[in-house]
């Protein structure tokens, strides 16, 4: 017991301080691309971005079933079967890969781009942009399952010291870029950032993939057949978590595109500014929420209900300070917004959007302790219900807000209405499940 609180304690506080690191390194990458490429221009890249981070929820789920299996398979002394897990986790990642390079590739040579992103750039140039970009993501998005991996070994940390890393380099080039190529034209400058952006991700996931296979001794391709059994327990428990992440994408993620088909790229920056400020506290907070979900699922299999309750107490009286925290933090975000990215944008943020953002950015907070339970002791019937149910309804609540001049304040009451139903949702049900666990 003291072990576990022990290295959940180091894993917890080292994953905060690399994601904190990553914030701070993201929070100054943002600040040059926005000079760098103008309002417009960053409006344009975070739509060209954004577009294939949609992509990484489509992995069925396998890189959740790895940071759920690998514990209880730890727990249950079965560590023989992670070979197994891993490599056919893998393989099947890599088809996964193929088929959404294959899809995005259809989409992008059979649809005029510049109409259907309302972005005012030769369609010749996106088509471009988006096919290097879509390599890019389909290379990473099979290398990235190391995270997963140190994840489900009890070591989270790595997968947060890799994410800054990449931080890290895509700065450095940036300000290279900026230093000597400075008046090139915006193709130019989303080329290239595109590719510093893609080759960073690259080098470091690459590198931790082959650290992890090394330092565990398992082999990506360990197997002459794929094993019925194995194959139908990450299909299965994997769909159900790509279905959430699908939910997800559009709750969290779908705003962007709406509000630049109806306002257009300007109130985009906008949107998307004010929500890469608050990423830098929820990132941290959650980093180091996040490096309990290991933990939850093999005190599950344990039955520890103890642990958990004594684990819940620590996080409400955390959860208090965390709440100071965001208040102080929301007080001062128009000076930030200045220094950041000019005056421009920073008038353009109303104090209402800054209220709600902050009572947002804890609410999800608090969800993500709990659905981290939820997901250690694979019970994801709720948030796919929960979830599947706010996704349905959302998108034509959003087209009907921005329809009717509601504007981002509408967009920003919308999600906090949501999230509000969903911590009350998932408190009840995680706290419901511990209540049945046997000491």
């Amino acid at each position: 017991m003291h072990k576990i609180a022990k290295i959940l304690s180091s894993q917890a506080s080292q994953s905060a301080i690399y994601k904190a690191l990553t914030g701070f390194f993201m929070f100054l990458s943002i600040s040059v691309l926005v000079r760098f490429l103008g309002e417009i221009g960053y409006g344009v890249w975070v739509l060209v971005f954004g577009f294939f981070q949609w992509g990484l929820y489509f992995d069925f789920g396998i890189s959740n079933v790895l940071k759920s299996k690998i514990p209880e398979l730890i727990s249950t002394q079965k560590e023989h079967l992670i070979e197994k897990y891993v490599s056919q986790s893998f393989f099947l990642t890599l088809i996964i890969s193929l088929l959404f390079l294959s899809i995005a590739t259809v989409f992008i040579y059979t649809n005029n781009l510049s109409s259907f992103f309302n972005i005012n750039l030769e369609d010749h140039f996106l088509k471009s942009i988006f096919i290097l970009n879509a390599i890019f993501f389909c290379i990473n998005f099979l290398l990235s399952i190391n995270k997963s991996l140190y994840i489900g070994t009890l070591n989270p940390k790595i997968s947060e010291k890799g994410a800054t890393l990449t931080q890290v380099i895509f700065f450095i080039a940036l300000l290279l870029i900026l230093t000597f190529f400075k008046n090139f034209s915006i193709t130019h400058k989303l080329l290239w950032i595109t590719i510093i952006n893609g080759s960073s991700n690259l080098f470091i996931n690459g590198y931790y993939l082959i650290a992890f296979l090394k330092d565990k001794k398992i082999k990506l391709f360990a197997f002459n057949r794929f094993e019925r059994d194995i194959t139908k327990q990450i299909l299965q428990n994997g769909l159900k978590f790509m279905l959430i992440q699908l939910f997800m994408v559009v709750v969290f993620f779908s705003d962007p595109y709406f509000i630049a088909y109806y306002s257009g790229p300007k109130d985009v920056s906008i949107f998307d500014v004010l929500n890469k400020l608050y990423q830098l506290p929820l990132l941290i907070i959650s980093s180091g929420l996040a490096s309990f979900w290991p933990f939850f699922a093999q005190k599950f299999h344990e039955n520890d209900k103890n642990w958990f309750f004594s684990t819940i107490k620590k996080f409400n009286k955390l959860f208090l300070i965390i709440s100071l925290g965001i208040l102080l933090f929301s007080f001062i975000i128009k000076c930030i917004l200045n220094i950041w990215v000019g005056k421009e944008i920073s008038d353009a943020v109303k104090i209402t959007f800054i209220t709600t953002m902050s009572i947002i950015v804890l609410t999800r907070i608090f969800i993500n302790f709990y659905t981290n339970i939820l997901n250690g002791a694979n019970r994801l019937n709720s948030q796919l219900y929960v979830m599947g149910c706010t996704a349905l309804i959302k998108i034509p609540i959003t087209i009907y807000i921005l329809k009717n001049d509601f504007g981002l304040d509408g967009i920003f009451i919308q999600l906090l209405i949501y999230l509000l139903v969903w911590s009350m949702i998932f408190k009840n049900q995680s706290i419901s499940i511990i209540k049945k666990l046997k000491n």
